[in-house]
Parts: C-alpha cells; structure tokens; sequence
C-alpha cells in the first residue's frame, strides 16, 4: 500500500511520560499500518498502552519518538488537518452534559465539529437510528444506563461523517443486540473507505476486525 494512501501510520511510536525526575515507557516503539476500508484493533489489558496509542493518532498526546501520520499529515505538525479527519471516542466519563438531554449534547458537540446548522437535526437522527438511541434523545445524559451512554460516544465521534474513527472501548457494558449495532455501523463505513481504529480488551470482539495488535506492558506481542 502506498504511504500516500494509509489511512492511520504509525513508524515506532513510543511514549515517555516523565514527572519527578522518574520516567515510564508507556508504549513501546510501535508500527502499524491501517488502510482505507479497514477496521484494526488493538487488544490488551489496561495499561497495556491502547489508550496511549490512540491520543496519539487522535493528537490529543505528542509521541516521545516515531512518526505517526493520520490521513496523510503528520500528527504532530499538522493537527488540525488531522482533527477535521477523525471522529474520537475515548469514553464516557465525564465526557457528557449531565444535565442536557442525549439529543442536546449530540447537537452541542456537532456545532464544535462544525456542521452546518440546518444539518444538524438531521445527523442526529441518522446516528441515533443507526446505534439504537432514538428512543433516548429526549433523556437526560445522568438518566442513561452506561451501555447507552457508550453508544452516544460513538454517536458523538460519528456524527460529523468523519472518514477515520478512534474509538476506546466502544463494547464495553454495551448488550449484545448494541454491540450488533455497533459492529454494523463501522461495517457501513469501512464499506465506504472509511477507516476504524478501536482499542478493546475483548478478543472476540477483536476477531471480528481485518487486523489485531497485542499490547501488553505497552508492547506489542505475538
């Protein structure tokens, strides 16, 4: 595949966070590649670096050493090319509204992502058909169960039509028919050259991807 159309690179990224004098590696020099049309995972326990490895594709981290490029830019140097490319869900604690209803944060955060108003009603309906959340828009944010509340983060990442998709743990307390939906959903895009880059602690959910790497103690293993 050609550097030009890889959707996510990473060239040995790691990461060191230091404090106090003292250091730790939390993610070993890692490499990989997903391309266009793609669904990768990344599998391990916590603290196996997943998280660590997804802020830095989602630029919310710097990596210590590497290159990583998502869509093409470098994720360093160029991140507002890069945040405009990715839909992000890195959990859902506090990361919600409590007090807005699942419809009003929806809206909330498509205006920071910048669709257009009179489009904006309509996108929400369209990922709350899609993920099984029409019949909690009207339901404050405090009010859902964390299965439904794990679903409206992905609505979140989704709702601006993003090309690339990072998401953490996007099953978890999800049910089986949400998780259905939920797989369904990332097939639609892939289908259409989207990309899909998921961190999960669940290798049967892992086995339904086209690539899946092990991390443990932030490395990668076989």
């Amino acid at each position: 595949m050609r550097r030009d159309a890889d959707a996510i690179r990473l060239e040995c990224v790691r990461k060191v966070y230091r404090r106090n004098g003292r250091s730790a590696e939390a993610l070993a020099p890692l490499s990989l590649v997903v391309g266009p049309g793609e669904i990768a995972a990344l599998v391990g326990p916590n603290g196996s670096g997943k998280t660590t490895a997804l802020k830095i594709v989602a630029t919310l981290v710097e990596p210590t050493g590497g290159h990583a490029t998502v869509a093409g830019r470098d994720v360093v140097s160029e991140p507002r090319y890069v945040r405009r490319a990715i839909g992000v869900s890195l959990g859902t604690t506090r990361s919600f509204y409590w007090r807005l209803t699942a419809r009003h944060n929806l809206a909330f955060f498509a205006t920071l992502e910048a669709v257009p108003r009179r489009r904006i009603p309509l996108a929400i309906d369209s990922v709350a058909d899609e993920l099984g959340l029409g019949a909690y828009l009207s339901v404050p944010a405090r009010r859902l169960s964390r299965g439904a509340l794990a679903r409206l983060s992905v609505a979140r990442a989704m709702i601006s039509g993003p090309r690339i998709l990072v998401l953490d743990e996007p099953f978890a307390s999800v049910d089986t028919d949400g998780r259905a939906l939920l797989r369904r959903a990332f097939a639609r895009r892939t289908a259409r050259g989207g990309t899909v880059l998921l961190a999960t602690h669940d290798p049967a959910e892992a086995a339904c991807c086209d690539s899946v790497v092990r991390l443990d103690g932030g490395r990668r293993r076989p």
